[in-house]
C-alpha cells in the first residue's frame, strides 16, 4: 500500500549552521536524486531553501522515517545523530497538510512570503527532470502549487510590507502617484538604509543618489546600486533633487536640520518630500516633520507599519487554513481511492475465481446443459456477483481515506491466500 512521507528540518528546528550542512545545493541535486533512486525510492522530491530542507518520498510499502533520515545524512557523510531532535516527519494526510502550509507561506519565517511558492514549484520541476516524480508526488505537488496560488489570489496573506524597506515602499506609494518619477537620496552606508534604498529602486524609483562622508564608500555603494555619487559637502545643494531621503549614518547629531529641510522644500516649490530616518541616534531633526508637505518617519514608525501589516496578514490565516483543508480533503479522497485500487482488484479477482469455480462445479453436476444454457447461466452468475460487490466496492472507495478502513476491508473481504495485483496504480507509472 502506497505511503507518502516527508522528513525535514527548518528554521524552527535547527540553527543555520546545522541547516547548511544538510541542504541540497543546485549543483548537488542530480547526484542526490540518483542516490535516492539507487536506494530503491522511485518517487522523491527534494525541497531545499535557506530556511528549510525537506525530503518527500512515495513508496509502495510504508518507509520508516528513520531510514529516510539516515539516507539523507549518509548522502552528506554526516553521523546519524546530526539532526537528533532537530527534524520532523509527517505521513500521508499530514505530509500533504504540511506541504500545503509551506506553499501558502504559513510555515515561513516571514508569514505569507511569496518566494516559497516559486521554490516549491522549482523543486517539483527539478524532480520531474530527474525522473523521480510519479503518480503520488506529482498529484501532491500539483495540488500544493494550486492551493498556494489560491491563497495569494483569494486572501491578503501576502499583502503589505514585512520589512523596513518594504514599509518604506508602501508609504512612498501613498505619498507619490508614481514612484517612476521619484529620485531617492541615500545618506550613509548602513545596511538597513542600503536595503531600503534597494527596495525603492526595485519598486521603480527613477534615480538613486548616494551621499557619504567617505567618498570611496559612496562610490562603492553607487557602483553596486547603479546610483550617482553626491559629495557630502554638497548635501544641501542636492537635497532639493530628492523626493525620498533615507538617512542611515552613525553620526551622533542631526545630519538634516529643520532649516535644511525647509530650504529644500522651498526649492522644490513645496512638492512632497518623504524623509526616512533609520539611524539611531536619529539623523533628521524631528521638527522637520512639522513642515508642510514633509513626511518624516523614523525607525520606530516603520517598524510599527511592519507590525500592522503583520497583524493584517495574521487575520488572513483562518481563510488560508480553510483553503488548505478543502484541498486536503480532496487530496485525501484521491489518495484513498488510489490506495483502495489493489484491494478492489484483489476482491474482483477473488470473486471471479470463486464464480468460475462455482460454475465449473454446477456444470459438472448438470452435464446435459446446452452451450447456450451454460453461457446464459454464466452471464447471470457474473452479473449477480458484480451486483453483490457493487455496494461494498463503493463504500471502500468512499471511506478509503479513513484510518484503518482499507485494512478492515482487506481482512473481511479478501482471503489471506489471495495475491495482490496492481492494475496501473504502481509507482513506476511516471508523471501520471
Amino acid at each position: 500500500m502506497v505511503s507518502i512521507l516527508v522528513v525535514g528540518t527548518n528554521h524552527k528546528f535547527a540553527p543555520v549552521e546545522v541547516r547548511e550542512k544538510v541542504a541540497f545545493s543546485e549543483e548537488k541535486l542530480p547526484e542526490a536524486y540518483n542516490y535516492f533512486r539507487a536506494q530503491g525510492i522511485d518517487e522523491v522530491v527534494l525541497l531545499s531553501t535557506c530556511n528549510r530542507t525537506e525530503v518527500y518520498t512515495a513508496t509502495q510499502q510504508s518507509l520508516p522515517e528513520r531510514k529516510v533520515l539516515r539516507l539523507w545524512l549518509s548522502f552528506f557523510s554526516l553521523p546519524e545523530d546530526e539532526l537528533e531532535g532537530r527534524f520532523y516527519a509527517y505521513q500521508d494526510k499530514e505530509a500533504a497538510r504540511h506541504l500545503f502550509r509551506v506553499a501558502c507561506g504559513l510555515d515561513s519565517m516571514m508569514l505569507g512570503e511569496t518566494q516559497i511558492l516559486g521554490q516549491v514549484k522549482d523543486a517539483y520541476e527539478q524532480a520531474q527532470r530527474a525522473g523521480t516524480v510519479g503518480t503520488f508526488l506529482g498529484e501532491l505537488f500539483r495540488r500544493a502549487i494550486k492551493v498556494g496560488k489560491k491563497a495569494r489570489s483569494e486572501t491578503a496573506i501576502s499583502k503589505g510590507a514585512m520589512s523596513v524597506g518594504g514599509a518604506a515602499v508602501e508609504l512612498a506609494k501613498h505619498i507619490f502617484a508614481n514612484l517612476q518619477t521619484c529620485t531617492v537620496l541615500l545618506i550613509g552606508a548602513g545596511k538597513m538604509g542600503t536595503d531600503t534604498a534597494k527596495s525603492l529602486v526595485q519598486a521603480g524609483a527613477k534615480q538613486l543618489l548616494v551621499c557619504n562622508r567617505t567618498l570611496s564608500r559612496a562610490q562603492e555603494l553607487a557602483s553596486k546600486l547603479n546610483g550617482q555619487v553626491v559629495p557630502f559637502e554638497e548635501l544641501q545643494e542636492n537635497l532639493s533633487r530628492a523626493d525620498i531621503v533615507i538617512a542611515s549614518t552613525g553620526a551622533q547629531q542631526y545630519i538634516l536640520t529643520k532649516q535644511m529641510v525647509s530650504e529644500a522644500v522651498r526649492q522644490r516649490r513645496y512638492r512632497p518630500l518623504f524623509l526616512i530616518d533609520i539611524s539611531v541616534p536619529r539623523n533628521i531633526d524631528p521638527k522637520a516633520g512639522d513642515l508642510d508637505n514633509v513626511f518624516l518617519f523614523d525607525i520606530d514608525d516603520l517598524e510599527q507599519v511592519v507590525r500592522e501589516f503583520l497583524e493584517e496578514r495574521r487575520k488572513e490565516v483562518p481563510k488560508v487554513e480553510a483553503l488548505i483543508e478543502h484541498e486536503l480533503q480532496n487530496f485525501t479522497v484521491w489518495l484513498g481511492e488510489r490506495k483502495a485500487k489493489p484491494i478492489i482488484v484483489q476482491l474482483l479477482q477473488e470473486a471471479q475465481k470463486q464464480t468460475e469455480q462455482a460454475l465449473n462445479e454446477l456444470f459438472e453436476e448438470l452435464p446435459d446443459l446446452s452451450e447456450e444454457q451454460r453461457r446464459a447461466i454464466a452471464a447471470k452468475m457474473k452479473a449477480l456477483t458484480m451486483r453483490l460487490l457493487s455496494q461494498p466496492l463503493n463504500q471502500i472507495k468512499q471511506l478509503a481515506h479513513t484510518d484503518g478502513v482499507l485494512e478492515i476491508a482487506r481482512q473481511l473481504l479478501v482471503p489471506k491466500e489471495a495475491k495482490v495485483t496492481e492494475d496501473g496504480g504502481a509507482l513506476n507509472e511516471k508523471g501520471q
